[in-house]
């Protein structure tokens, strides 16, 4: 065998950026796909696909990162690279640009799969990585977006993790920016600074434009905007100008359709993307880890007239989670071809055995840890385990199954 890191070992290589996922890791991808699915469906959010391939398009979000290829006819084409702009043209697609009143009640969608950019400099810097996510689409207000967020919660929790929601309103910033006059380079700016709490790069950027000081004070104030429902009482008063206030009453309304607001955070400082996000914003952490799980928000009129949605980064949520668990071995190895059937129809996984070297058997079976050996005298246990074993030679007596 060559050792690693000869020629031959970095030809088999996958490229910068993308990986190989072995058996258990693949396995817990699966399940956690398949278990936010089921909640999202459960919820009456049904499965859509778009293609991978796309046409490349300028205007989109994440074009300079795109991996883009040339048609066999020399149109220019790209990998998907973002799943809600994939969406809007779905949408726009099957329902005509549709409007508040141009679809059949509200569209509940969600996907799952794989993007491709040439640089996620946040995401250790991969370049092939995946999303599950939903957008509810032809519909806004304070019931829809608390709709959003009470899933991105209940998506955390589902695969076993304790949520903490960060919920914000970039129009509470962008209505202090229009009262002060900033223009769009310096709200690009200030945005940042504030979405990082960063207070002093804040305060440089704020000093040459000789604000009021009721303004100035607001516009400082916002990064420390940050926890529970008294934030929102401490927005009012620090900016009480009817324009802000709009923004405080809509985060009102939303928290109200939450019995339970206890791990619902508020952060009015939350001004990422200002330009694209035009009500409510969120993002989901849970505790001893830093970073977000996912993220999301309303977006009306920036891809469709109303939409608003969340992203869950895979492998993200992956790295979250205490312990990667694959699959548990299968419950038996058989040479009993008929038996083995009886017991795979009722749920129960199954190998087919390749020798018929009883001992090599039983070996293997050790190894593996697989409880049983399924042979023509009967079901042999391996383990000191022996899970379902009362059901299983129940099943396997059984003359009709």
């Amino acid at each position: 065998m060559r050792p690693r890191g000869t020629l031959t070992s970095v030809k088999l290589a996958p490229p910068e950026g993308t990986r190989y996922a072995h058996a258990t890791e693949s396995a817990a991808r699966t399940r956690t796909i398949s278990t936010l699915r089921a909640l999202f469906v459960s919820w009456g959010y049904e499965s859509v696909d778009v293609p991978v391939l796309e046409r490349f398009d300028p205007t989109h979000p994440v074009a300079e990162r795109s991996f883009k290829l040339t048609g066999p006819e020399g149109e220019l084409l790209s990998l998907r690279a973002d799943y809600t702009f994939a969406l809007a043209k779905l949408v726009r697609f099957n329902y005509n640009d549709p409007g508040p009143g141009g679809l059949p009640g509200p569209l509940r969608l969600q996907y799952s799969g794989k993007l491709w950019r040439t640089v996620v400099p946040d995401i250790a810097r991969t370049r092939e990585f995946t999303q599950v996510g939903l957008e509810l689409v032809g519909v806004s207000g304070a019931r829809a977006d608390a709709e959003l967020i009470h899933l991105a919660r209940e998506a955390v929790r589902a695969v076993g993790l304790v949520p903490r929601v960060e919920i914000g309103n970039p129009g509470f910033v962008r209505r202090l920016f229009k009262l002060a006059g900033l223009t769009p380079e310096l709200q690009a700016r200030a945005a940042d600074a504030i979405d990082r709490k960063d207070q002093a790069t804040l305060a440089t950027l704020l000093a040459p434009l000789k604000l009021a000081p009721d303004l100035q004070r607001a516009l400082l104030g916002v990064p420390d905007l940050y926890g529970d429902l008294r934030a929102l009482a401490a927005a009012r008063r620090l900016a009480p100008w009817p324009e802000t206030a709009a923004a405080c009453d809509h985060l009102e309304a939303v928290l109200a359709e939450f019995e339970d607001s206890s791990e619902l955070l508020l952060d009015l400082g939350m001004a990422r993307r200002l330009s694209y996000y035009t009500g409510v914003t969120f993002r989901a952490y849970t505790f001893d880890f830093g970073q977000p799980l996912l993220g999301g928000g309303r977006y009306d009129g920036a891809l469709l007239p109303l939409a608003a949605g969340f992203a869950i980064g895979l492998e993200r949520l992956l790295s979250a989670l205490p312990e990667v668990v694959g699959n548990a071995p299968p419950l038996a190895v058989s040479l009993d071809d008929d038996r083995a059937r009886r017991l795979r129809r009722a749920g129960y996984r199954v190998e087919r055995a390749l020798t018929d070297d009883v001992e090599a058997l039983r070996a293997y079976a050790s190894a593996r840890e697989i409880p049983y050996l399924l042979l023509e005298s009967g079901l042999e246990p391996q383990t000191k385990e022996r899970p379902f074993f009362e059901q299983l030679v129940s099943l396997l007596e059984a003359e009709d199954v």
